[in-house]
């Protein structure tokens, strides 16, 4: 009776490690779902800024001025981009309900623009910020850094993405830049450096 009580007693523990271990399989599988659906909605949003620069590039030289503030103390965060702040279930909002997905999209001057201080675009580049919020409060950053073409009216971003706290495509790649100094900001230029 004793060795079958010991028996017992050994099962139960087993089961109630193997209960806990898929439990917290569980939790981490539907962590790195929210944080997925976060970094999709940052690069939905990334997406749609670009649509929407693209279609709004000013003529001139002074092409992005009107999206760009001084010093980027209150980045803009145009109405005009389709979905941009519109939360899950409201209309707008490109994502389906269930996912619980939205994003957030600010345009700023490139920090080396010569008139980044007074909030004009003087080189034809700006940043796409765009910060993608997933279920439990999943965020994803992503930024685009684009310039303004003669011919086609706007660049294309690399073909990769900088992502906050990450190297380029997460891999430590090198697609579009010459040299990555940090691997939590990086700038990428259109067609290469």
């Amino acid at each position: 009776m004793i060795v079958a009580l010991i028996a017992l007693t050994g099962l139960v523990t087993l089961g109630s490690l193997t209960v806990m271990s898929v439990q917290g399989g569980i939790t981490a599988v539907s962590h790195d779902r929210h944080k997925s659906v976060a970094l999709y909605a940052a690069e939905s949003g990334a997406a749609a800024a670009m649509d929407y620069l693209r279609r709004n590039v000013k003529a001139g030289p002074i092409k992005f001025s009107e999206y760009v503030e001084p010093n980027n103390v209150s980045p803009q965060k145009p109405g005009g981009i389709v979905g941009n702040l519109a939360q899950p279930g409201t209309a707008g909002n490109l994502f389906s309900a269930d996912m619980n997905a939205w994003y957030e999209v600010e345009i700023l001057n490139n920090l080396d623009d010569p008139l980044l201080a007074v909030g004009d675009d003087s080189d034809e580049r700006v940043i796409i910020r765009a910060t993608g919020h997933g279920p439990n409060g999943a965020m994803a950053q992503v930024e685009w850094e684009v310039r303004a073409n003669a011919i086609t009216g706007l660049g294309r971003p690399c073909p990769s993405y900088g992502q906050k706290g990450m190297a380029e495509d997460g891999a430590g790649r090198n697609d579009c830049l010459k040299n990555v100094v940090s691997t939590d900001v990086a700038t990428y230029s259109p067609s290469g450096p």
